[in-house]
């Protein structure tokens, strides 16, 4: 979140990370017994980038879920 424009308004997540990164809302659920648990790795990215050129990390993501056994995924555009 380091988008450098005076017509980016960073102070929500300044102020709680939960609004564009819902990590504490996700740990709640997951003590509540609402969901299974909270992966230990969670992954970010850039999305002003060529899509051609988005394919192999996308792909390596993917990987990595597959080998944590990640059963859902929440994608959070900000």
């Amino acid at each position: 979140m380091s988008h450098v424009s005076v017509n980016f308004d960073r102070s929500g997540f300044q102020r709680d990370l939960n609004v564009v990164y819902p990590i504490d809302r996700l740990r709640d659920l997951a003590a509540e017994r609402a969901i299974g648990s909270v992966a230990d790795t969670h992954f970010a990215v850039m999305g002003s980038t060529d899509p051609a050129a988005m394919g192999p990390t996308a792909d390596q993501i993917a990987g990595l879920l597959q080998q944590d056994q990640v059963d859902a995924v929440l994608l959070v555009p900000v």
